[in-house]
């Protein structure tokens, strides 16, 4: 009988995918229904000792090498799902799924790389994957690039990597159940190719873009630039699939500007519920796999001409409230319409200051519409960024308990980064300087981000000074550039890790005030000064204030309110930074805030009714989820531990 592993060597040679134009010839090489790595080197490697077997040497001797081999190859290419490889396709069971800042780590039933919504020849597409869910009980979660820290992305079971749906709708090669300009009531013109607009007016000139739901913000942004088209708004990092950052209620920052789902007027969502109320089109699920397009109710396909032949069409103020920041507790949402503006400019201006001017400049202007203050308004896009410590002459001033917080903002040194549309520039000369601050840190003192860890581990008390000394290096003005490119801060992916809390701008009568975030900033300034006195943990970078228009998802931070969002950061791997984290995140519940459903720690629980408290129409968001998670498919870790899984489903 042929040897196992002579047998598992064969099967990679043979299926060796490896082409010359990559620099080591590595590619895909499949074995027992596993993809795997493999270098054309090793490839060469195995051949030779297949010859020797074919030649009769010992077969003890060749099985030694055999292993050797497939040593070298598991220690070059592991088998494991790393979050925001898009080249880690892996297929199968046996994988290990890890986030970016590896906090979250499983090891599932399955991973699955789907590439089609309902493509009957396609094994793995989404309808494949959970008609086999249904048959054999086990639980399904999708994920994008695992920027999310907290549990949200996680299941033992059937994993589904979003990656393999990445394409923008088409007019040639359409995507599955692709809206037509025919079906639409909407004014707006679905962008299907290049928009050449009459003039440049961002604000006005405004399209529908269908795209698949898995791209990242870094691939849409470039097929929206091939169509003259831009996001409204953007965070700091692309490396994001686009609904992962819409499923958790991402942002940037605009007072004028909602978080992503509130850019979003259609998507299609592949689920193993069934929706109660009416529907238009499609057909009903016949193998327990529901196919619905879900809008508002005046949303922007006509009922009358939908045509889909198998998507359901569902017109619902609720139920698209609720499923545009669920969190992939309702199923897998297949594709997405944004409202998308166009392509445009931006200027940037970065100017230090202290806590005490930026506090002034916050404060309400009754003059204003809602009191907003004029920094607010007359800025597209305002965001600071403030020194955790307070800093006199290089050093830190300790903060008396009995003095009032605002005794110290003048130590307190800040970053105001302020954005608006402008003119097309003739010519685009690129930044100077460096867009984040862990790059300047690097930067500042010609370090290795492994060497900065280190440093800041063996020599912590030197943290709030090199803060002090990096944050002046990111003062730019006049800086001009694509939005897309001006949002963008070039993260390093696993670099820094946040956490992040949403506080109201508005007081009872919906009126701008700051009596909420202000207090939090205090907080946080007590708290660092607390870990950095007594255990010498430190805070090792600024935290930052953004400012967000309310939203209308039901589970949205920004749900029915203007939010100032607080984000905590931290250089991954410095001491203690996931205890500070938490001191922070714990001690924001008392006063109102609002955790980023993918940027907590696991310390958010359905105990306490907290969650209620927080969100007003959590009811109507679980009216939904019990329809469409009635048979608990998308149940896991992350709805276990906020009480969504154990609500009654009983209707």
């Amino acid at each position: 009988m042929k040897s196992k592993i002579l047998s598992l060597a064969e099967d990679l040679v043979k299926s060796f995918t490896g082409t010359p134009s990559q620099a080591d010839s590595s590619g895909n090489a499949f074995a027992e229904g596993r993809c795997y790595r493999l270098t054309a080197g090793l490839k060469a490697e195995l051949e030779r000792h297949l010859e020797r077997a074919e030649q009769g040497a010992d077969p003890s001797e060749i099985t030694a090498e055999l292993l050797k081999s497939l040593g070298k190859m598991c220690a070059e290419s592991p088998a494991e799902l790393v979050a925001g490889e898009l080249g880690s396709d892996q297929i199968g069971p046996r994988q290990t799924w890890k986030n970016q800042l590896a906090n979250q780590v499983v090891q599932p039933l399955f991973v699955f790389y789907p590439r089609s919504l309902n493509d009957p020849t396609d094994n793995q597409s989404l309808t494949a994957i959970l008609e086999r869910a249904l048959s054999t009980g086990s639980l399904v979660k999708a994920a994008g690039s695992g920027h999310s820290y907290s549990d949200v992305a996680t299941t033992p079971d059937f994993f589904i990597n979003t990656h393999g749906l990445n394409r923008a709708a088409d007019p040639v090669n359409p995507i599955a159940g692709q809206l037509k300009p025919d079906e639409l009531r909407s004014t707006l013109p679905l962008a299907l190719s290049p928009i050449n607009w009459s003039n440049y007016d961002p604000e006005k000139n405004r399209a529908l873009f269908e795209t698949e739901a898995g791209i990242t913000i870094r691939n849409l942004n470039k097929s929206l630039e091939s169509r003259n088209l831009g996001l409204m708004n953007m965070g700091g990092y692309d490396g994001q699939t686009i609904m992962g950052a819409t499923s958790t209620s991402t942002h940037g920052s605009g007072i004028t500007l909602g978080p992503f789902p509130d850019m979003v007027r259609s998507l299609v969502l592949a689920t193993t519920g069934t929706w109660d109320g009416k529907t238009f089109g499609g057909k009903n699920p016949q193998t327990g796999v529901a196919l619905y397009r879900i809008e508002p109710a005046d949303g922007i396909t006509d009922p009358k001409k939908y045509s889909d032949p198998v998507i359901q069409l569902i017109q619902d103020d609720g139920c698209f409230r609720a499923v545009i920041c669920s969190m992939g507790c309702f199923g897998v949402i297949y594709s997405v319409v944004f409202e998308v503006m166009q392509m445009y400019w931006l200027e940037e201006n970065r100017t230090l200051t202290t806590l005490r001017d930026v506090i002034e400049r916050l404060r309400p202007n009754p003059q204003n519409p809602d009191h907003l203050p004029d920094a607010l308004i007359n800025i597209r896009n305002f965001e600071v960024i403030v020194h955790p410590y307070p800093m006199k002459d290089g050093d830190v001033v300790e903060m008396d308990p009995a003095e009032p917080a605002e005794t110290y903002y003048p130590y307190f040194q800040c970053l105001i980064t302020a954005r608006n549309i402008v003119p097309r520039p003739d010519s685009i000369f690129g930044r100077s300087g460096h867009r984040n601050i862990i790059a300047q840190f690097l930067s500042q003192f010609d370090f290795t981000f492994d060497v900065l860890v280190a440093v800041f581990n063996r020599f912590p008390t030197i943290i709030p000074e090199a803060i002090s000394l990096s944050m002046p290096g990111l003062v730019d003005t006049n800086y001009i550039d694509r939005s897309f490119d001006i949002y963008d801060l070039g993260l390093n992916q696993n670099a820094g890790f946040a956490t992040e809390m949403a506080f109201a701008l508005q007081d009872s009568a919906g009126n701008y005030t700051e009596t909420h975030f202000q207090p939090a900033v205090d907080r946080i300034h007590r708290i660092a000064q607390r870990a950095r006195v007594q255990g010498e943990q430190y805070q090792t970078s600024p935290f930052a204030l953004r400012f967000v228009k309310s939203s209308q998802a039901q589970l949205s931070m920004m749900q029915g309110m203007n939010t100032c969002m607080i984000e905590m950061d931290m250089v991954t791997g410095t001491y203690g930074g996931p205890e500070v984290m938490q001191r922070y995140q714990e001690s924001m519940y008392e006063l109102g805030g609002r955790p980023h459903w993918g940027l907590e720690f696991d310390h958010l629980t359905g105990s306490n009714n907290l969650i209620g408290k927080m969100y007003p129409q959590l009811q109507s968001w679980l009216d939904v989820y019990s329809q469409f998670n009635r048979k608990g498919t998308f149940n896991s870790s992350f709805t276990d531990r906020v009480g969504f899984t154990n609500i009654d489903f009983e209707r």
